[in-house]
């Protein structure tokens, strides 16, 4: 047996050792398995997001994930691999949520105004009203109303508060509690919009 196959075997050993000591929940070897590997996915992650502060995050969560489910760990053979196939699909997430936030927003912002052409499309839009229509739902009495007074109705502030007996200041309030409370349900349920045309363009990033 060359040198190299007995240090690859020993290396393989290693781990083996390692991740067994991490699901029995050793923190200690996690501690050491992170030393030992979060260089390499921090690298691997970055190769792809361009972006510091993401790759980090992105790290954290795969580490995180690892130790959430270190029950699953005794099925894996390569601990190589594994961090890698948990860093590829994190990323993937990550590509997906700013893929699907950007034409989400950019389709909110146009009020629906624009013409939709193909039925995938006309599909989709119908899925933005929705979830539209559920986080506006989901407001206080005075928020909502003023919201549907404004992006509805077109109201302007001052007929607004006029027909709501309120001053513009609180209208103004209103509404900037009513967009953050929007914006907020729809980050948070962005994914029930995914569709399929979004998955593929962002999956051959880690063909």
């Amino acid at each position: 047996m060359s040198r190299t196959r007995r240090l690859d075997q020993y290396n393989a050993d290693e781990d083996h050792l390692l991740l067994e000591r991490v699901f029995a929940g050793d923190a200690l070897a996690f501690n050491q398995l992170y030393d030992q590997t979060n260089r390499n996915i921090y690298n691997a992650v970055m190769t792809y997001v361009k972006n510091e502060h993401v790759a980090i995050e992105l790290v954290q969560q795969v580490y995180v994930k690892l130790w959430n489910n270190r029950q699953k760990l005794k099925e894996v053979r390569s601990l190589k691999d594994y961090l890698f196939i948990l860093a590829r699909n994190l990323t993937l997430d990550h590509f997906k949520k700013v893929t699907i936030e950007t034409r989400f927003f950019a389709e909110f912002s146009s009020k629906g105004n624009s013409p939709v052409s193909t039925t995938d499309e006309r599909i989709e839009q119908l899925e933005y009203d929705k979830l539209l229509n559920n986080a506006v739902a989901q407001l206080p009495p005075q928020q909502k109303e003023v919201w549907l007074l404004i992006h509805e109705e077109e109201l302007s502030y001052a007929d607004t508060a006029v027909k709501m007996n309120i001053s513009r200041l609180t209208v103004k309030r209103h509404l900037e509690l009513s967009r953050k409370s929007v914006r907020d349900y729809l980050r948070s349920h962005i994914y029930t919009v995914l569709t399929l045309p979004v998955f593929i363009s962002t999956y051959h990033f880690f063909k």
